[in-house]
């Protein structure tokens, strides 16, 4: 046996390589999920690489049909479709209608002509159709026999449910099954492909989100992030002067830093600041946001002077707008930005929208875990941004489980002095440093974020409603 590329993006890596041959994978689905696009590209890779393929298919359908409904991919090319190295080979009704002896037969002298490495059998189902189950299990026990002598790799599609798949007789034949669907998330379909068995290699389980895009299918892989062998020293600045000193000379590089805080409390101009200045040392950045789209994003920031298109058009910045994307899909989207644009910083701004979208079948704490320690392996600073919900009081910093995996967590608050509401800023953690346990009042103006001096008069600043300190207020009252 060997290890062949698959022909679908994403698809080798949760197969750890990527096909074996010789083997009988098993492509299960409903109608739309994509099975004869994946079979169809799988094909046409191999063919581009001088493998000899193979295309049955029991509905006989003319070239002129698949040709109609396969043009639109990059991969397709009619030419290579009978006359190169993929044969077509339709199985006629006459043949199916004389029974089970009569479709292997036909195959089987297409196969000794052709000879091919790779065959897809689009779909099977149809071979049994009007077969009780005894007729259909028996069909399917000598069919499978037959195949394994082939010395091919086959492909076949079946319309199945779920449910169906994993109680039919083809997965317990087949050494290889793999079921795609297509699933309602959150008012929009997000289809999914899931390898339930693939015998004598390793893969990766569970649910992969997946697209069909002008190339074709392709399949998002939910990665585990591997552990980091050393941890930076170098210190990079946040971009505001006060919190670089509260920091103890700025963020560590590669680390995770938390801004929570309810709506205005100057969160998001906080990470687009530290952005900025990395993009003015000429490091590049990403601003992913589920809070704006990037028109909005580079208009509110124009009134502090900060150019984003600027640094896009010179290709340091890159806004990513998740909303655009499935959980998995976003994930896959940054890191391959990062490897690009070789990514020194990133903004994350909105994680509790990301909580609210996640689909039900992933973890958030898993998932932000996954995100975060790839992100460090990877070494990029990356700012996170979390809406609380009350504006004065007690609120917890997430409530979402991630914290243990942040290294920096700064709290926003909005306190009330003397009848106006100011916002204060105060360093909750840094793994690993020396921070400031100072609480600093924080100013937005037209040039961005500054952090004045400790509302060191006053006591209960967190709650909201703060007072003055014992020693103050006996001054005050002297002074009267």
């Amino acid at each position: 046996m060997k290890s062949v590329e698959t022909g679908v993006s994403g698809l080798d890596e949760v197969l750890d390589g990527g096909f074996l041959r010789p083997s009988i994978v098993l492509l299960g689905g409903t109608a739309g999920t994509g099975k004869t696009t994946m079979v169809m590209q799988s094909l046409f890779i191999a063919a581009k690489k001088d493998e000899v393929c193979m295309y049955v298919t029991g509905l006989s359908e003319p070239i002129a049909t698949i040709n109609h409904f396969m043009s639109r991919f990059s991969f397709y090319n009619v030419s290579m479709l009978g006359k190169g190295n993929i044969k077509y080979v339709p199985i006629d009704l006459n043949i199916i209608h004389e029974g089970p002896e009569s479709i292997i037969k036909e195959m089987e002298r297409n196969i000794d002509k052709i000879k091919p490495d790779r065959i897809a059998i689009d779909p099977v189902n149809v071979f049994t159709m009007g077969m009780d189950e005894g007729a259909m299990r028996k069909f399917y026990y000598d069919f499978f026999t037959r195949m394994k002598a082939w010395n091919s790799l086959v492909l076949l599609t079946g319309e199945f449910t779920y449910d169906s798949l994993i109680t039919s007789s083809l997965s317990y034949l087949a050494d290889g099954v793999i079921h795609l669907s297509n699933e309602s998330i959150y008012g929009r379909n997000v289809r999914y492909l899931n390898v339930l068995k693939m015998r004598g290699q390793d893969f990766s389980g569970a649910k992969h989100s997946c697209k069909i895009t002008p190339d074709g299918f392709k399949v998002y892989p939910r990665r585990t992030p591997e552990a980091r062998t050393s941890i930076s020293k170098e210190r990079i600045s946040t971009g505001i002067k006060g919190l670089d000193k509260m920091t103890n000379g700025g963020f560590m590089r590669g680390s995770a830093v938390l801004l929570s805080g309810s709506s205005g409390t100057g969160k998001t101009v906080i990470g687009t600041q530290f952005i900025v200045n990395c993009l003015l040392k000429n490091e590049p950045g990403i601003i992913v946001s589920f809070e704006e789209d990037a028109v909005q994003i580079r208009e509110n920031f124009l009134k502090f002077g900060w150019d984003l298109e600027e640094f896009e058009n010179k290709n340091l910045l890159k806004i990513i707008s998740p909303l655009d994307f499935d959980a998995s899909e976003l994930a896959i989207q940054i890191y391959d930005t990062v490897e690009k644009t070789k990514t020194k910083c990133m903004l994350f701004d909105g994680i509790a929208r990301l909580h609210r979208m996640m689909p039900p079948h992933i973890q958030f704490p898993d998932y932000m875990e996954g995100l975060v320690n790839t992100l460090k392996k990877m070494n990029v600073t990356a700012i996170y941004t979390n809406e609380t919900q009350n504006l004065t009081g007690t609120t917890k910093v997430t409530g979402t489980g991630i914290s243990p995996t942040i290294d920096t967590v700064i709290l926003l608050r909005y306190v009330e002095i003397k009848s106006e509401m100011r916002k204060a800023l105060s360093v909750l953690k840094m793994r690993g440093s020396y921070h400031d346990k100072d609480i600093r009042e924080i100013i937005i103006d037209k040039i961005g974020v500054e952090l004045k001096m400790p509302f060191s008069e006053y006591s209960g600043l967190m709650s909201g409603s703060p007072v003055k300190t014992p020693s103050d207020a006996f001054m005050e009252a002297f002074r009267k």
